[in-house]
């Protein structure tokens, strides 16, 4: 190929990636198709094709929705901390997915909680599809701010890593992923005494589970939204780090390998990434 048609290329596939990420998916699939026309050979070009045509036509079934505030990694913290208030039996509650829905209506209507035992990370789940925006904006967000009785919040850890792992047994990757990621956010807004014992002991399961969740490691992540957002996702620094070095050919296993982060933060932080919609996956780049 000429360079000029091989810069070309380059500019008609990072532009694509531009648009994408900003949510333009038909400007997207022009510029890649005109990509691919120029070089049906070039493989990161026929592969992006076939992404946005598939995602193309998830979006025309409505299988697909883009992300949105509450796709975030913080969205269930704040119910599930407000639902360790309620004392109705001697179980850590969570609001049911009925309660949730009827919720919606009136994001000031108080929420009345059905057991979280039983429930698990399918339930927060649940409530992660079903939150509001104004839940988002209105719930608080710290053990600081709640009457949280010790015994609870012990109780929910030692649920919660028990859901991770029963999840994870039976190959419910994104349950046993949320399962984790309350557990650990549990862990960190604790007050004293803390459950630290408790959680972690399970950082391997943890890391199992986003693992999991993440899936194959020889994929190739893409930006699903533009990283000046990522604070609106509930999502840090870190994730804008690794966003930053995304460029849809680098693999999820190499991406983590060469961050410079600890591997559980990095895997923790892809986990997140997916959960909140923020990244795309290629397959492996043949």
């Amino acid at each position: 190929m000429a360079k000029d048609a091989s810069l070309e290329l380059k500019q008609l596939i990072q532009r694509g990636f531009d648009h994408h990420e900003h949510g333009r998916e038909h400007d997207a699939l022009s510029d890649w198709e005109t990509a691919h026309k120029l070089d049906a050979r070039d493989a990161q070009a026929k592969r992006l094709v076939e992404f946005a045509r598939k995602r193309a036509a998830e979006v025309e079934a409505g299988q697909h929705m883009p992300a949105s505030r509450r796709d975030t990694v913080e969205s269930p913290i704040p119910q599930f901390l407000a639902a360790l208030t309620e004392r109705k039996s001697d179980k850590v509650t969570v609001p049911s997915e009925n309660e949730a829905k009827a919720q919606k209506g009136s994001a000031d209507a108080a929420a009345p909680a059905d057991s979280w035992h039983g429930g698990g990370a399918d339930s927060a789940e649940r409530r992660l599809e079903s939150t509001s925006r104004s839940d988002i904006a209105t719930a608080p967000d710290t053990l600081e701010d709640l009457p949280v009785h010790a015994e609870d919040v012990r109780a929910s850890a030692t649920e919660l890593v028990g859901e991770c792992r029963t999840a994870l047994g039976e190959n419910r990757a994104g349950p046993a992923a949320l399962a984790a990621e309350l557990a650990l956010q549990l862990a960190e807004r604790a007050p004293p005494p803390g459950v630290d014992d408790v959680v972690d002991p399970s950082r391997a399961l943890f890391e199992r589970a986003f693992r999991a969740f993440m899936g194959n490691p020889h994929s190739c992540p893409i930006r699903a939204i533009p990283t000046e957002t990522l604070a609106d996702h509930g999502l840090d620094e870190r994730a804008a780090f690794l966003m930053s070095r995304m460029d849809g050919m680098t693999s999820l296993a190499d991406l983590i390998d060469s961050s410079g982060l600890k591997h559980f933060d990095a895997v923790r932080v892809v986990a997140a990434l997916r959960r909140a919609k923020a990244i795309d996956i290629l397959p492996p780049l043949q």
